[in-house]
């Protein structure tokens, strides 16, 4: 009965998706790291705009798409970036709500993703039910009305993973020939569907399974078993700082005249370089992962928005590039060990300008050593993704 269960279930979700989907493509936008397109990004809507609040409208049917230029990606990586961006985006308070729903997502991610795979967040309007599939097999779905936007806002919120990412999503429908040809032909094969069909029935197998095993350890008596202890409240060890409750954008570096430069203690910080090349990073064996829990992901979301924070107040906009006229987004992965001290610094997106770059890393090597971590998060180190934009007033 299983393949029929499934079958029936495919056809219902494929109709509510083509019910929920968005007709209209608002933009496209090439997400890069370490100079290699990665995947590119869409936003449909019911409503053409170009600008981010409309787009953000309840009442809209939407739908987030990611087409993979990638040979291979981490869903995993993938999963933690977006999470980075909805920390960052979304205010303290609807982190706190939204953690339960973020669990759900992110363990909806797992394995590889491969080039021409089809990411879809469709989102219902009239049910507030936003639901993931990948190559058009259902992953799951969120009952929220406000998860979906809680989503969008790590694309188009105030601090994006860069301004010409943002600015290509909110194109009001002007999408170029060229990058709407490239998306176009983006495409699963009839293989990798039948892969991915597989894995998530063979999931499916695997929690019909859990309950009756849990069942049968719930009948044994466990008198040995010791106690054990709750962690502690993120927003207890972590004050929830947020970005997004800025007027301005914090990750745009302002316009100042340049500080009288003071002399720094010794001995001179020394920050570790790229080690390893980009290129072998993106190809290890990812370490596993301890079992998400609502307090965690809210920890870390808190902590990395606190870690932004802390950096931001270091960024200098070179005069140089002031009188010049240079603009642009620079991104950087950065660790730091228990003690907040910086280990390593990788530019996973550069500028066109090596002044900026340049600004953008001695803006994170100024800001060490970074707050310590909470305690659910302790471990030999903490990494986390540094967005900065410079830009110009009008």
């Amino acid at each position: 009965m299983k393949p029929i269960k499934l079958v029936t279930a495919l056809l219902a979700f494929a109709t509510a998706l083509s019910v929920q989907a968005a007709p209209l493509l608002n933009g496209l936008a090439v997400e890069q790291q370490f100079n290699k397109d990665r995947y590119i990004a869409a936003v449909y809507s019911e409503n053409l705009t170009d600008n981010s609040n409309a787009l953000l409208d309840n009442n809209t049917p939407r739908r987030l798409e990611v087409r993979i230029l990638a040979d291979s990606l981490s869903a995993r990586r993938f999963r933690n970036q977006w999470m980075e961006g909805i920390a960052i985006n979304n205010s303290g308070d609807l982190l706190t709500r939204q953690a339960d729903n973020m669990v759900t997502f992110a363990n909806l991610f797992g394995g590889r993703f491969y080039r021409g795979d089809h990411l879809s967040v469709a989102f219902a309007a009239d049910t507030g039910t936003t639901s993931v599939a990948l190559n058009g097999i259902p992953l799951g779905q969120v009952e929220d009305r406000e998860f979906f936007n809680t989503l969008l806002r790590a694309w188009i919120g105030p601090v994006p993973p860069s301004s010409d990412y943002r600015d290509g999503l909110l194109a009001n429908g002007d999408v170029s020939s060229s990058m709407l040809g490239r998306y176009e032909t983006l495409e699963p094969s009839a293989e990798r569907i039948a892969q991915v069909s597989d894995q998530i029935e063979a999931r499916s197998d695997e929690a019909d399974e859990e309950p009756a095993k849990e069942e049968t350890a719930a009948a044994k008596p466990d008198v040995d078993k010791p106690e054990v202890e709750k962690p502690e409240l993120a927003g207890a060890a972590v004050p929830p700082p947020t970005l997004a409750s800025l007027d301005k954008p914090a990750a745009a570096a302002k316009k100042v005249a340049p500080k009288p430069s003071k002399p720094k203690p010794e001995p001179a910080k020394t920050v570790a370089k790229r080690t390893p090349p980009p290129q072998e990073v993106e190809e290890e064996e990812e370490e596993e992962e301890a079992p998400l829990t609502a307090d965690l992901i809210l920890a870390r979301q808190l902590y990395h928005s606190q870690l932004l924070r802390h950096t931001y107040g270091y960024i200098r906009y070179p005069q140089r590039a002031q009188e010049r006229g240079q603009e642009g987004s620079v991104r950087l992965n950065v660790t730091i060990d228990r003690q907040g001290k910086v280990r390593d610094i990788q530019t996973v997106q550069d500028s066109r300008y090596a002044t900026l770059n340049r600004a953008a890393r001695e803006a994170v090597e100024d800001a060490s050593p970074f707050p310590s971590a909470p305690r659910q998060l302790i471990k030999e180190d903490f990494q986390f993704t540094v967005p900065i934009t410079f830009r110009l007033s009008d």
